[in-house]
């Protein structure tokens, strides 16, 4: 089984993306800015609550924000590994015989299917990543002023991991288009609207 990125000290975790080796790419990478600024966010939650008088109970929407941010987070960690694995499946069909017909046809859907996949998962993290940017904007003011600049850097984050992860759909998605897959149309179409989404949330902070 492969290790799980997670389990990577940020020393080698930086030497593992800045060396010749594929994984972990963009992707992978950028599940992990986004799980820190999700972190940042939770940080300014947890500050603001337990800053309250000790007989007071946190304000309902910084509970709610919390429990919330918890569950994007989760997601959002759980992509960076999935982004190496759905490399290395795209790897292996590419690495498939084609000698005979039937081992054309075999190799062409296993790239089909992983490519799908390859363009699925990092649009899966951008929707979470614009998703906890919005969370962060409904959070910000109720968080305690003197920490609102890293709710503030921790949305940052998120709207970088979120175009990145868009970069890293983009090139599997161009191969979907150019098969004229199907399905192209609507993942073109649910890209756009998340770079759209990330685009205004720039523009409001």
């Amino acid at each position: 089984m492969t290790e799980s990125l997670w389990d990577s000290t940020a020393e080698e975790l930086l030497g593992r993306a800045s060396s010749r080796e594929p994984t972990p790419g963009g992707g992978a990478i950028a599940a992990v800015t986004a799980a820190f600024g999700v972190g940042l966010v939770l940080m300014a939650i947890e500050v603001t609550i337990s800053s309250a008088q000790a007989s007071d109970e946190p304000p309902a929407r910084l509970a709610d924000g919390r429990r919330r941010a918890v569950a994007l987070q989760a997601d959002i960690v759980a992509a960076a590994d999935r982004d190496v694995a759905v490399f290395d499946a795209l790897m292996t069909g590419y690495r498939m015989p084609r000698e005979s017909d039937d081992e054309q046809d075999s190799r062409r859907r296993a790239i089909d299917d992983a490519t799908m996949t390859a363009t699925h998962a990092p649009l899966e993290l951008a929707e979470s990543a614009v998703s906890a940017m919005a969370l962060s904007e409904e959070i910000e003011p109720w968080v305690k002023p003197t920490i609102v600049s890293d709710i503030q850097a921790g949305r940052d984050l998120l709207r970088g991991a979120a175009l990145a992860a868009l970069r890293t759909a983009d090139i599997n998605l161009a191969v979907l288009e150019q098969r004229a897959h199907p399905q192209a149309p609507a993942l073109r179409a649910r890209r756009d609207a998340l770079q759209r989404c990330a685009a205004a949330a720039e523009k409001r902070s």
